[in-house]
């Protein structure tokens, strides 16, 4: 795959990409393109711990750069290698930076609670998200809690993966994410467009005790977890 080849940038353009407004990630990514002209998605794994090396990518997009891809090999392994086009995307005005106070009170008013698995987590541990993806619905003048969600770290991998994969990444239909299990899981009509549902549930503290006994009961039937209480609940 390639979108472009690898361009030598400009003073100008140089000064133009480390004056855009970004997230900590998208600073660190470009910084490293900027100094190795390139960033391999393995680079971004075992280097950066970034554990969805492509949403790094698309952090970049967001602000307005134009990053390539293409397939490398390195030390017998193909992975991808991400790298600057010299182009301005079409959100180059970028992608606003939400502000650690709106993140703090978005996570108290929702008890610290992960959206999508109900889990209780530390203030650090949950990240502050868009329930339209930002590059569906692009950010609007103000902030307001109701257009985001806290999210665990594996919850949020999990949307992103799941939004880039969607077919409504390239209808970009507002009122279609609006109606998605990873917009609103408290009341959606699809999962990327599928007619599917979804029970998402994190055990923690005392419950973890009863989350055994049901690994315990599911196992001496031969199933796993969610297959077992899927059975069960059907079955009643």
């Amino acid at each position: 795959m390639s979108d472009r080849e690898p361009i030598q940038l400009s003073d100008e353009q140089i000064q133009w990409l480390k004056g855009l407004k970004m997230s900590k990630r998208a600073e660190v990514v470009r910084d490293h393109i900027l100094a190795h002209g390139s960033i391999t998605t393995q680079v971004l794994s075992e280097q950066y711990g970034y554990g969805h090396p492509p949403r790094a990518r698309g952090d970049l997009q967001d602000a307005g750069v134009g990053v390539g891809s293409r397939n490398v090999v390195v030390n017998g392994k193909r992975m991808a290698e991400y790298y600057f086009t010299g182009d301005a995307t079409k959100n180059a005005a970028g992608r606003v930076v939400i502000p650690k106070p709106f993140s703090d009170e978005l996570k108290k008013a929702n008890g610290f609670a992960c959206a999508i698995c109900s889990g209780v987590f530390a203030g650090r541990e949950l990240q502050a998200d868009h329930r339209v993806p930002f590059m569906v619905g692009g950010d609007k003048p103000d902030f307001e809690l109701h257009d985001f969600m806290p999210l665990c770290a594996s919850d949020n991998r999990a949307k992103s993966w799941s939004c880039e994969h969607c077919p409504n990444r390239v209808a970009k239909d507002i009122s279609t994410c609006e109606t998605c299990f990873w917009a609103h899981p408290e009341n959606y009509t699809h999962v990327e467009t599928r007619p599917e549902r979804r029970v998402t549930i994190t055990f923690q503290g005392e419950d973890v005790l009863k989350y055994d006994e049901i690994a315990s009961d599911a196992s001496a039937t031969n199933t796993d977890v969610p297959g077992y209480l899927k059975s069960r609940l059907l079955d009643e």
